[in-house]
């Protein structure tokens, strides 16, 4: 449907924001449905949808395609017009029974109704004014069909969820017609030629989810008040001072079917209920901040663009004094109807974001929700090493144990606010430090490597991230890489374990590569992967030890560990090992840990047929925190 500020092509910009700021609820709202298009969009995505419009056409929109779950059956109403019925089967539709409903109402002949009367030539010849939104056989068809489904519902033929589908039916039929540049606020002197169209109902098609949805036909501050709990509350406002209402007076008058008064040479019907406060600048700016007053949401997103009547400045102040905010934006191409696909001045589409904060949360910026899903003790990921996921692994993948940047966002998340400083003193190529521009804050990273450096900043080169400060250096010897006043909030580090990566290789590694040369992170004699266990742990207490001079109280320490497969020496378990070490340095104390695990990482059968030995997919996180 021709609609104005439609986000059909804007919905994987939007979709893409969402999943980038990792985003997480499952209750979306939208308080400015239109069409349906987002709302729609966010349902097949499997979120429960909360929508509402002013307008009553887009209410009946919402109606089928938010709230229906699946086809209705129209039971009542083929008895009676003798249609059997079809059960639905593996070789059946389950929307067969609709289309049988909707094939009747196509055959229906035309009757001279209130749309044939003041809307087509024909019906208004002779009037004060002479109107041509339809021709004829379409306004006397459209008038049939709509006195036919208020007939049935007043007969109690079909209930409510029969009697929204067929008017959406309708109401999606009706445009393709119109004599109309895209909206009805004025017909075309002369006709399109889609206007000689036969109009044709189709059958809506239903979004199937196990979700249980409700819409609204009201202003949005009232859905605040009657819902909460709201995830994702998305608002896309008028962006300028014409009102919705009068630009689809038709469509408004089919759906109610209330044969209104009308004026002027439009046939306009009256508005005064259903005007947007969005449509004036400082009464829109005034609305928006009595819905981010409600605060019955957790992240809110609004669309608008660089045409808007509300100035940037005056939206900002009211996010940045409500939470955390930022902008996203895209170029977009505007199309004007009619216009044969000429492309006309371009847009910034703009995402405006903001993250509704606990004034009490003093570790980071996390809902309640997003919280509770850190603290699950096993993360489970997927990563793929190729495309957007792989974050450049091809340079990555040239150091011998490259992190996955999402995974280190996470942490970086958990125990950060935007703005704060992560470091760590092992920094390879950087999975840290991405993480870190990704998430808004600060990184320094240290490594021997001047190699892997210059891999991570071209990696940041391809992805377009912020650089973050690096130093080549060994990190025994912090106190002459980093200035005294450097103050630190959080350290995420993977050190290197020597006994993985130095030695030449026997069991798994040989087993799934054929290759059992040593690949040690570098050649350096002070490189921890070279060393010997006990001087590996004594020095890595040594740089973590160093590393927390510099944490601030209460900071947290995230060290990533992965255990050996044990033997007769002992049962290997490196974690256990590096807390023990670690809780030697005066003032820290251990918090617990977390485990990943790499989904992606294929299960070999080691020891078949003759003893167990384990596929150590996981790794262990050991989180521990400088208590003053």
């Amino acid at each position: 449907m021709r609609f104005i500020g439609c986000k059909e092509n804007l919905l994987d910009f939007i979709e893409n924001f969402v999943k980038q700021k990792d985003i997480r609820g499952n209750v979306f709202c939208d308080l400015f449905a239109g069409t349906g298009s987002v709302a729609k969009h966010f349902k097949k995505l499997g979120y429960k949808i909360i929508s509402s419009d002013l307008l009553f056409f887009s209410y009946v929109l919402q109606k089928v395609y938010i709230e229906q779950n699946q086809y209705p059956k129209f039971a009542k109403l083929l008895k009676y017009l003798k249609i059997d019925s079809v059960e639905e089967t593996l070789f059946t539709s389950d929307s067969q029974n609709a289309k049988e409903i909707i094939k009747y109402l196509n055959n229906l002949e035309g009757v001279d109704g209130f749309i044939y009367k003041n809307y087509s030539p024909e019906g208004t010849q002779g009037q004060s004014y002479s109107r041509k939104y339809f021709t004829g056989e379409n306004s006397k068809k459209i008038d049939a069909i709509r006195e036919k489904i208020e007939e049935w519902k007043k007969s109690n033929l079909i209930n409510e969820q029969e009697y929204y589908f067929l008017l959406a039916s309708l109401i999606e039929a009706v445009p393709f017609v119109a004599n109309i540049s895209g909206t009805y606020s004025a017909f075309l002197k002369e006709w399109d030629k889609r206007a000689f169209k036969k109009l044709t109902l189709e059958v809506p098609e239903i979004i199937k989810s196990n979700e249980t949805h409700k819409v609204y036909n009201t202003d949005g501050l009232k859905v605040l008040d009657q819902v909460k709990g709201i995830d994702i509350l998305y608002l896309d406002p008028p962006y300028n001072e014409r009102q919705y209402a009068p630009n689809y007076h038709i469509l408004e008058t089919i759906a109610k079917w209330d044969k209104p008064d009308i004026k002027g040479i439009t046939g306009m019907r009256s508005y005064e209920n259903q005007k947007s406060e969005f449509c004036n600048p400082k009464t829109g700016i005034k609305a928006l901040g009595e819905i981010i007053k409600k605060n019955n949401f957790k992240h809110l997103l609004l669309s608008y663009n660089d045409d808007g009547i509300m100035p940037e400045s005056e939206i900002l102040k009211l996010f940045n004094n409500a939470g955390k905010s930022e902008i996203t934006e895209q170029s977009y191409q505007r199309y004007k109807s009619n216009s044969n696909g000429e492309q006309k001045d371009g847009v910034k589409e703009k995402i405006y974001y903001l993250k509704s904060v606990n004034p009490q949360n003093k570790l980071n910026d996390l809902s309640g929700s997003e919280w509770i899903f850190f603290l699950n003790s096993v993360e489970v990921t997927h990563y793929s090493t190729k495309g957007t996921d792989g974050f450049a692994h091809h340079l990555r993948g040239k150091h011998p144990s490259p992190k996955p940047p999402q995974l280190m966002k996470k942490f970086v998340d958990f125990f950060t606010k935007e703005g704060q400083v992560v470091f760590d003193p092992f920094m390879g190529v950087g999975g840290t430090l991405i993480a870190c521009s990704l998430s808004n804050r600060k990184g320094v990273g240290v490594d021997l490597s001047k190699n892997y450096i210059d891999l991570y900043k071209k990696v940041c080169k391809e992805l377009g991230v912020v650089e973050q400060t690096t130093i080549v250096g060994n990190s025994l010897e912090l106190d002459k890489l980093l200035p005294k006043n450097t103050k630190f909030d959080f350290i995420l580090t993977d050190p290197p374990y020597g006994e993985m990566l130095s030695k030449k290789r026997t069991g798994q590694k040989k087993k799934k590569t054929g290759v059992a040369i040593a690949t040690p992170f570098t050649n350096h004699e002070t490189d921890l992967g070279n060393m010997e266990r006990e001087n590996f742990l004594e020095s890595l207490k040594n740089v973590i030890a160093k590393s927390a001079e510099y944490l601030k109280p209460k900071g947290y320490i995230a060290v990533f560990v992965k255990d050996l497969q044990p033997n007769g020496n002992g049962h290997n378990m490196l974690h256990c090992y590096i807390t023990s070490k670690l809780l030697e340095i005066p003032d820290i104390s251990f918090k617990g840990y977390k485990i990943w695990y790499d989904a992606t990482q294929k299960l070999y059968p080691f020891g078949y047929p003759h003893a167990f030995v384990a596929n150590q997919f996981h790794q262990f996180i050991m989180i521990f925190r400088k208590e003053k």
